[in-house]
């Protein structure tokens, strides 16, 4: 009796087996309509912003959108010699939720590569930074071969921390945060910039940004030395300066990047995000 229980138990799974429509070319056809499907969700959420042949995402929480302008040629008896451009796009960030500096936007500025090197030494000397490690991917970043802000003025760059490489849709380049002046004063706390020199994969144009920062350390002009790597008391002392700005550069490179404000994690979405089409 059990057999025969067996035996018709074992047929009627083998029957019902067989009734089961055939699927084999199913997953097949699911597989193709998600991989369609999940394109568009893919794109960065947040706030798209588009003018002339330039676009992006502003990630939520960074800021609430951008104003776009078509920036006529600049000469030097306008903006000084660091200010010579030719016409080129600017974006600037409207109610940007990181520091209002004094003097610096949050801007994401679209150049004519050839042009704007052509006609501005700074500009020129940035690019080429970028093109040596954009040609040598593995090269460690300083602050000795990283590029600067082009349009930043004669002031140096002191410093280089959260150096990396980044892609765009249209091409790479290099982000990193930095402290400009004109002698070597502290590092202080409301004083930076997250900043990112690019180049569409075509070579046409060069991405210049800045984004005013405040770092997750104590310092200030009253108290350089707040965050325990010791601010020399003589600008002279050379190895004193250099251990100084090596140890700053450590802390912040060990510092999440959510510590800072805004994070860096959405100002390189925002980095990401940017298409720049060939015109």
């Amino acid at each position: 009796m059990k057999k025969v229980l067996v035996f018709l138990l074992t047929a009627t799974i083998v029957l019902l087996a067989c009734n089961i429509p055939a699927a084999a070319a199913q997953p097949t056809e699911v597989s193709t309509e998600t991989a369609v499907t999940d394109v568009p969700t893919a794109r960065p959420s947040g706030i798209p912003v588009s003018f002339q042949n330039v676009s992006f995402v502003i990630p939520e929480g960074l800021a609430s959108g951008a104003t776009p302008e078509l920036v006529p040629a600049v000469d030097e008896s306008v903006g000084g010699p660091w200010g010579v451009a030719p016409q080129h796009i600017s974006f600037t960030l409207t109610d940007y939720t990181g520091r209002q500096d004094k003097f610096f936007k949050a801007v994401v500025n679209i150049y004519p590569a050839a042009e704007y090197t052509s006609v501005n030494s700074w500009a020129e000397s940035s690019l080429t930074r970028l093109q040596a490690l954009l040609a040598s991917p593995a090269t460690p970043l300083t602050n000795d071969n990283l590029p600067t802000v082009p349009f930043n003025g004669a002031a140096a760059q002191q410093y280089a921390a959260q150096a990396k490489l980044i892609s765009f849709n249209s091409g790479n380049g290099v982000g990193m945060l930095s402290q400009y002046s004109q002698f070597p004063g502290p590092i202080l706390m409301d004083n930076s910039f997250y900043h990112y020199e690019g180049l569409t994969s075509d070579g046409k144009y060069f991405i210049a940004m800045l984004f005013p920062v405040n770092l997750p350390l104590q310092s200030t002009a009253e108290n350089p030395s707040a965050d325990r790597v010791p601010y020399p008391s003589d600008i002279s002392d050379t190895a004193g300066l250099t251990a100084y700005f090596q140890g700053i550069t450590d802390k912040l490179n060990a510092a999440s990047p959510d510590l800072f404000q805004p994070s860096i994690t959405l100002l390189d979405k925002l980095i990401q995000s940017i298409t720049v089409s060939s015109q």
